[in-house]
């Protein structure tokens, strides 16, 4: 008597919980590059939940409101580009100028057209006070990871009295630097500009900077 064929196994359905987590990150992601494409005006939430290819209901049930989307769409967009950053730092080469690359390594961060798409977000929320709130707490969220990440990074000079506030110059330089690239694309003064706040971060912290050629 022949043997019954075998029954092709059923895969195993992915936890609710699993789920649930990729429809977030799929909802965040969405939020993210509509952002990047439309804008904040064209970022509504039946924009996002079209891109993300979710219902209403799933996306009512992760966020309640539009601010609450996109406060968390910022925390999602930083804690990927911490990652990335803390990933660049560890494979730099051993005799690597340190400095010079973590602010080569902001700078790559402060590009990505997602982060300079969230700088509307921060203009909007003058005048939306749930967003203005939200958005808030996940500066302040971020600046302390940041600042750890920071200190972790570049120990030889994080003890230094004025890391912190040369941290923050840093910090408030890219943006407004990746604003200026956003509005006049010009790689030569971009890089002079970048050359510039290092020798500035140098100076500040008491280390010789190694000579280097200006590339656009």
């Amino acid at each position: 008597m022949a043997s019954p064929a075998p029954v092709a196994a059923t895969p195993a359905r992915r936890p609710t919980q699993e789920r649930a987590a990729a429809t977030q990150r799929r909802l965040l992601d969405a939020a993210l590059d509509c952002l990047a494409s439309e804008g904040y005006a064209g970022t509504t939430t039946t924009a996002v939940v079209a891109r993300a290819g979710a219902s209403r209901g799933a996306f009512l049930h992760h966020f309640p409101t539009r601010a609450a989307l996109l406060s968390a769409a910022v925390r999602h967009l930083y804690a990927g580009l911490r990652e990335d950053y803390a990933s660049g730092f560890h494979a730099l080469p051993a005799d690597a100028d340190r400095l010079d690359a973590g602010i080569d390594l902001l700078w790559r961060a402060f590009r990505d057209p997602r982060l300079t798409a969230t700088l509307e977000l921060f203009v909007a929320a003058r005048i939306d006070d749930d967003l203005r709130e939200d958005l808030a707490r996940v500066a302040a969220e971020h600046h302390r990871h940041v600042t750890r990440l920071a200190r972790e990074s570049l120990p030889s000079v994080a003890k230094h009295p004025r890391f912190a506030v040369t941290l923050d110059l840093v910090l408030d330089a890219l943006q407004g630097l990746a604003v200026r690239r956003a509005v006049r694309s010009d790689g030569s003064s971009v890089a002079r500009t970048l050359e510039a706040i290092k020798d500035l971060v140098a100076s500040e912290l008491g280390v010789r900077r190694r000579p280097t050629r200006i590339r656009s």
